[in-house]
């Protein structure tokens, strides 16, 4: 059976979440691609292609200004041979998705206390430690039937713990408690990929990034 491939619909409803998560506004259809004008002061503007090839190439010649991030479903290798060595190509990515619920609950360990709140349009979970500091944490946004995973992280001396489950599963009861929501996205770091596959996530495409930095 063929593995299922991501398309510039699917690419939008990702981006979407990752912007509502922040603020900031929703993904326009620009070029054959996406774009987030982002507005921070290290990232001005991120383009979204679902492959490196014209769109993306044409989208890269245009573009003199520090900060903007262009991205795209393809492997690093891929995207550096698409552009100009004044881009840089950052660490693998990958984009992920799961079908509905996971199975199951993680409870966290003993000695931390979960805690919960809305940060722009995400439902975000924090594990704290008995000092009340955060040992991990994540963001859930549930937009027009998709629940958009973001931002999970598990803080140094807080790993291996089961933290990271944890989070996933609090995140997960709140997607499944929206009545609209059966698909799931995120994008994991080659270090998080596992932990994902090991919840029932299934890679799409790698998902890479180059920046033209600031001087």
């Amino acid at each position: 059976m063929p593995e299922p491939a991501p398309d510039l619909d699917l690419l939008e409803r990702w981006l979407a979440g990752w912007s509502l998560a922040r603020g900031l506004p929703l993904p326009q259809r620009d070029g054959g691609g996406l774009v987030v004008e982002v507005g921070w002061p290290r990232q001005l503007r991120r383009h979204v292609f679902l492959d490196a090839g014209p769109a993306l190439q044409a989208c890269a010649a245009r573009i003199e200004q520090h900060g903007i991030y262009l991205k795209a479903a393809v492997d690093t290798e891929t995207l550096r041979r698409a552009l100009p060595a004044r881009w840089t190509i950052e660490q693998a990515r990958y984009l992920m998705q799961r079908a509905g619920p996971m199975a199951g609950r993680a409870a966290p360990p003993a000695g931390y206390t979960l805690q919960t709140s809305m940060e722009f349009g995400a439902h975000v979970v924090r594990y704290v430690d008995a000092n009340g500091r955060t040992a991990a944490q994540g963001g859930v946004v549930l937009n027009a039937g998709c629940a958009v995973f973001d931002r999970i992280e598990t803080m140094e001396g807080h790993r291996r713990k089961g933290l990271a489950s944890a989070v996933m599963a609090v995140l997960d009861t709140r997607a499944a408690a929206d009545g609209q929501t059966a698909e799931r996205l995120l994008v994991a770091t080659e270090a998080g990929r596992a932990l994902y596959a090991s919840l029932g996530w299934q890679v799409l495409a790698p998902y890479s990034t180059a920046v033209l930095a600031l001087g």
